[in-house]
């Protein structure tokens, strides 16, 4: 997999802001403070502005791995959520203000955040060309030889939760929290970055026909979970086992369902996958269904 490699200041206040949406503590506290305001201004003008709250995040968030510009981004957001309209300009307007104000309160606090980005690159990068894609082709083995993209982005983000990431499926990005050393000793950070890799192409119709799209990221990322780990342990990064399981959950930020034990769900469906190895698409919809 060719990677490009890029620092995210955009990108970064937006995950932060998104991370403090969803309930999450941010692990710098002047940054959680100097950020508490504006991230909720932008979620109130969200919802003011009629668009779903959670699509419309998944998709700025998404063309945050593309444009540094907060009106670009809002624009081509706002075009891909609810299409063009009279309405468009003013919506467009009140949402680049409260974005524009978000990566104030981020360069406020990191004010040398791209610089800092650009230098942690090199040791992700030197782990990833020694490990990452004997990892991959592990994965494709044990998932669909058509799953793995042949490029993606990888645009690194401050580690406002000590260990986050998102991966952007229609956009063939992720964002990385640029974590320099394994804050999870069983968890080492190239596992991480093959994770959210590997799901990318999740989204192609041969993969995602029977799946609902707004479930799909979801869906997605805890497919991946045990298939990277298992690869994990192949080539000697990481054990495999219920246990490691429920502590990628925790380390990687992955969403809690409600009066469900994921880690059981996840566990059981991939030891039936293995075991009957259907097609990678049949996988994800019963994954789904698991998932509710």
């Amino acid at each position: 997999m060719l990677l490009t490699w890029k620092p995210g200041v955009l990108g970064s206040a937006l995950h932060a802001a998104g991370a403090m949406a969803r309930g999450k503590v941010l692990v710098d506290p002047a940054l959680a403070a100097a950020m508490a305001e504006p991230a909720e201004a932008l979620e109130q003008e969200i919802v003011a502005s009629g668009m779903p709250a959670a699509p419309f995040r998944r998709a700025l968030a998404g063309f945050a791995t593309q444009f540094d510009s907060p009106r670009q981004l809002v624009e081509r957001t706002l075009v891909k959520v609810q299409g063009s309209g009279p309405k468009t300009d003013l919506k467009l307007a009140k949402l680049t203000a409260v974005l524009t104000a978000v990566v104030q309160a981020f360069q406020k606090v990191a004010p040398n955040a791209a610089e800092d980005l650009r230098l942690r690159e090199r040791p992700l990068r030197e782990q990833w060309e020694a490990r990452g894609n004997g990892l991959l082709r592990q994965i494709a083995n044990l998932t669909d030889e058509h799953l793995l993209a042949s490029e993606a982005t990888v645009v690194l983000v401050q580690p406002a939760l000590g260990g986050g990431g998102e991966a952007h499926l229609q956009h063939n990005a992720v964002s990385f929290e640029a974590v320099l050393t394994n804050s999870v000793p069983q968890l080492p950070e190239v596992v991480r970055l093959a994770w959210l890799l590997s799901q990318l192409q999740c989204d192609l119709p041969v993969f995602s026909d029977h799946v609902n799209a707004q479930r799909l990221p979801h869906v997605a990322a805890f497919a991946l979970l045990p298939a990277v780990l298992q690869a994990a342990s192949e080539v000697e990064l990481g054990p495999f086992s219920p246990e490691q399981i429920a502590r990628a959950v925790d380390a990687w930020q992955l969403p809690k369902v409600a009066n469900q034990d994921t880690t059981s769900v996840v566990h059981a469906w991939w030891q039936t996958y293995l075991a009957d190895r259907p097609g990678w698409p049949v996988a994800l919809m019963a994954l789904d269904q698991m998932l509710g």
